[in-house]
């Protein structure tokens, strides 16, 4: 059974689109070679279109075999791209362009068959963010990797072809190069956003399509505008118009489906909550209920309450699930649940809530009734979409060719013969509308360059006169400006000099750690030197408390944000750090310890800078937050100026510590008492502090339209949450959210981290190794990577990855663990060892001979090392090298079969 929903309507688009400009460019007659590879590159786009077609339409393991299509496709139409920059828009390594037609074609075959081979032994699994069966991402690497090489052949290509180029076969070209990356690198792109969960399907759908429609478009634009092929008027009124509505249709089809979901979301949370005092109707689609106790002794069990046939599913899964639902509270929200993702046992399951009974319902909905019901729209959008098509097709030229183009032609004619110089021409006016009023323009134009042309020689010897004197003016203006760009560049670069010593990580402790991340909003270069100014500040230092004899050691840290922009901010900045240096030197020098409380010193902290600020009279105001931690019990004082919240993490959860404005910033006037707040810091916790920046994200910087800023304060308590606490994580992945708009810094306060992760290295380890037995490699990779992240891992999670790695022929994991080894151990010949093999793999054969040395160095007799040091050897050419290894190695075992084979090899 075949279901549509907006991604089938969208490839339905996409498909008829590029079997038109496929058909199109067939027809052409006397097509040059380029026209001709144009004309497969949209037959491949075709194809892929038709596979992604067909696997939106089957949601069943049939649908999987789309990959059959995509992947010829996507190389049929990527192979004749290469040869479309050869011969584009002449072949000058005509040579060169055969070889390569035969090597892409070889390799895309080999490739093909490979894939298709892996398939056909394996059992393709349902993917429920995209709503598609499918076989492991692992089977389609090299089919990617070889993507990419494509991609950049042709940028080499038309690079090489560009430098040769010169005037319009240059910029034709030039255009011909950004055309092409429209329909390849931008969904490319998004499909890598999409895979990494910054991008959602949906928004992958709409980018997919738009960029095929309006990419293929504009190549074949481009390509009329200068090919020795020429097109008419009527086949661009007729493509744009087709673009259009096929535009149109898609951005429809994604409404009515975002209506679809929601409609059906809503239908089946009420009739699920109706379940809790009444059983389901025979003739309900519900296919079973699961009920379990929100709370009491039985929290651990999970019963079926209702199953019209046997479904398959867990009840120790279902528990799980239903146990994360009671926790986050979120009910009445749609779940995927699935009996085996092999087969078509597929639900949509509602958690609703019953106080009543105590208890939490689990109702399930096949996932075919899901489809169904996206069908009902979809389909008639699908029909629809291929009768304005043809509407299209037939009706426009019908229409135009009698109002339009018969009355442009006569016009064109005319324009012709003032071109030859003939300025007596004057042409007939055929209809009455716009066209006709622009002949008549025409014919007055034409007569008053006539007369003008008299008057225009009398004054061409007084115009170059003219604009001499002219550009000498433009040229002095020119020359002023640039003086005082330089003047206020050098501003500002003595300005970034000042700041860069106030904002210094100070902190020494061994148990409390502070990392940075600074970057201010205003970038400029200065004399060849780059740099940037602006108004946030970092500072973090230590202090001590108490007695003389015992005192305990605390951690400043401060973050700020001067209010203003560029060169204000950064004054607000100065000011801020030189105060603030000033007084920790006060606090911490010639060894001093405090003998006022840590909450006594701030607020003295507080009322001096706030003193020095209002002097300003409101012209420089900042926000901060400064705060003392305890190194030995994490008890933390602080007070927060009007500064973005600060975010503690604890135990894989990010929670704000505060709800409330509390206090002003700093040189405005308050209405709130000035008081010191309190958290206690665990083990293993770690607190941010960061500026408004984190929060200032443009969502849309590329899109054309107006400015989207992001409103969502709790979107970086989230991003800290996913990125796991690690600072550079959270910065690109903010970034990747949308383009920061203001200066951006960032404290990571880790109180004993060291301690808290010791106890969890084994755990990771042994958990990565249950993953590679599952066959899940990239969980196993993210785990075993994490372990090995934490202080004191050693080299047991960077032994199982390399390894695990290696035996998956992912080389350039295994390699990067065995590096990593080595910095641990620099004297292990084992990790020498296969160390070298990585290379060998990768093609790096000089490296490979280096690492097979030092294992010489280290353990001279080991005779496998020998073997695979002389294959190196002769990889690189060094034959009698190589001979004298393996010779070597058959003298300590002549019976060994790597080494005969090996000196086979040689000859």
């Amino acid at each position: 059974m075949l279901f549509f929903n907006s991604w089938a309507v969208g490839t339905l688009v996409c498909c008829i689109f590029t079997i038109l400009l496929f058909g199109y460019l067939a027809l052409l007659k006397n097509k040059a070679p380029a026209t001709r590879y144009l004309a497969v590159i949209y037959l491949g786009a075709f194809i892929l279109d038709l596979g992604y077609l067909w696997s939106a339409l089957a949601p069943t393991p049939i649908g999987a075999y789309h990959r059959f299509l995509t992947i010829p496709g996507v190389f049929v139409a990527l192979v004749a791209v290469v040869q479309f920059a050869y011969y584009y828009p002449r072949n000058d390594f005509p040579k060169e362009a055969r070889v390569s037609l035969i090597l892409g074609a070889l390799i895309s075959l080999g490739l093909t068959a490979e894939f298709m081979y892996r398939a056909l032994h394996t059992i393709p699994t349902f993917q429920f963010n995209g709503e598609v069966f499918n076989y492991p991402p692992a089977y389609g690497r090299r089919v990617g990797v070889f993507i990419l090489v494509l991609v950049v052949w042709f940028l080499v290509v038309m690079i090489r072809k560009i430098r040769r180029l010169e005037g319009e076969e240059r910029r034709a070209a030039l255009q011909m190069t950004i055309a092409m990356l429209i329909p390849t690198f931008i969904p490319g792109l998004a499909n890598s956003l999409m895979q990494s969960g910054a991008l959602a399907y949906l928004h992958f759908q709409q980018v997919f399509v738009i960029a095929t429609l309006l990419g293929y478009f504009a190549i074949t634009i481009v390509f009329i505008n200068n090919a020795v092929e020429r097109t008419s008027f009527m086949t661009k009124i007729v493509g744009i118009s087709l673009v259009t509505i096929l535009l149109v249709v898609q951005a429809l089809s994604t409404i009515v489906s975002i209506r679809s979901d929601r409609n059906y979301d809503a239908f089946h949370i009420f009739e699920a909550r109706s379940f809790r005092t009444a059983a389901p109707d025979p003739q309900s689609n519900v296919a079973y209920i699961i009920s379990f106790p929100l709370e009491g002794s039985l929290r651990d069990s999970a019963r079926m309450e209702f199953q019209k046939s046997e479904s398959g599913i867990n009840l120790d899964e279902a528990r799980k699930g239903m146990i994360q639902a009671l926790a986050a509270r979120e009910f009445e929200v749609r779940r995927p649940r699935a009996a085996d993702l092999h087969s078509t046992r597929l639900y949509f399951a509602f958690h609703v809530a019953d106080e009543a009974r105590g208890r939490l319902l689990e109702v399930g909905y096949p996932y075919e009734n899901y489809r169904r019901f996206q069908d009902e729209s979809s389909r008639l959008i699908a029909f629809v979409t291929i009768a304005l098509a043809v509407l299209i097709l037939i009706l426009y030229p019908m229409f135009f060719a009698r109002n339009l183009v018969r009355p442009l032609n006569t016009l064109i004619t005319g324009v012709g013969e003032v071109n030859t110089g003939n300025l007596e021409v004057r042409i007939p006016v055929l209809v009455q509308d716009e066209i006709g009023y622009l002949s008549e323009n025409f014919n007055s134009m034409v007569k008053s360059i006539l007369d003008s042309k008299r008057q225009l020689q009398e004054h061409a010897e007084n115009l170059e006169l003219r604009v001499r004197e002219r550009t000498a003016e433009l040229k002095n203006t020119l020359d002023e400006v640039q003086t005082l760009k330089n003047q206020q560049d050098g501003d500002y670069y003595l300005t970034s000099i000042i700041c860069r010593p106030l904002m210094t990580n100070w902190n020494k402790s061994q148990l409390v750690s502070t990392r940075f991340f600074l970057e201010q909003k205003k970038h400029f270069s200065f004399r060849g030197r780059e740099a940037e100014v602006g108004g946030d500040i970092c500072v973090t230092g230590n202090l001590r408390f108490g007695e003389a004899n015992q005192p305990e050691r605390y951690i400043m840290f401060c973050n700020g944000d001067a209010m203003g922009k560029s060169m204000q901010g950064a004054g607000g900045a100065i000011v801020m750090g030189t105060a603030l240096n000033n007084i920790m030197a006060r606090s911490a020098g010639n060894d001093r310890v405090l003998a006022e409380s840590p909450e006594a010193w701030l607020a003295e902290v507080y009322r001096e800078l706030n003193d020095i600020f209002r002097t300003f009279d409101g012209s420089m105001t900042t926000s901060a937050v400064i705060g003392l931690i305890n190194e030995r019990t994490g008890r933390m004082v602080y007070f927060n100026a009007e500064h973005p919240w600060c975010v503690l993490y604890r135990s894989g959860a990010a929670i704000f510590l505060e709800q409330e404005l509390l206090l002003r910033k700093l040189g405005s006037p308050s209405e709130f008492k000035f008081r010191v707040l309190e958290q206690q810091l665990q083990p293993g916790d770690v607190l941010f502090v960061g500026s408004d920046g984190r929060d200032d994200l443009e969502l849309s910087p590329e899109s054309g339209k107006d400015r989207i800023i992001n409103e969502d304060h709790d979107l970086f308590r989230r991003i800290v949450e996913d990125c796991d606490g690690e600072l550079d994580r959270i910065v690109d992945r903010i970034k990747a959210s949308g383009e920061v708009t203001d200066d951006f810094s960032l404290i990571r306060i880790g109180f004993h981290e060291a301690h808290a992760m010791a106890s969890d290295i084994p755990t990771r380890v042994n958990h990565g190794k249950e993953l590679l037995q599952s066959g899940d490699y990239a969980g196993a990779v993210q785990e075993l990577r994490a372990a090995a992240d934490l202080p004191g891992a050693g080299l047991a999670p960077l032994l199982v990855l390399g390894q695990a790695a290696y035996e998956r022929r992912d080389y350039e994991q295994a390699r990067r663990a065995y590096e990593e080894c080595l910095e641990l151990d620099a004297n292990n010949a084992d990790i020498w060892f296969n160390l070298s093999l990585c290379y060998k793999q990768a093609r790096q054969f000089e490296q490979a001979r280096d690492a097979g040395e030092r294992v010489r160095e280290l353990q001279p007799a080991r005779i496998a090392n020998l073997v695979n040091l002389g294959d190196s050897y002769r990889l690189l050419g060094d034959n009698q090298r190589a001979r004298e290894l393996i010779e070597a190695a058959l003298k300590l075992d002549p019976n060994h079969n790597g080494a005969k084979k090996a000196l086979s090899l040689l000859g």
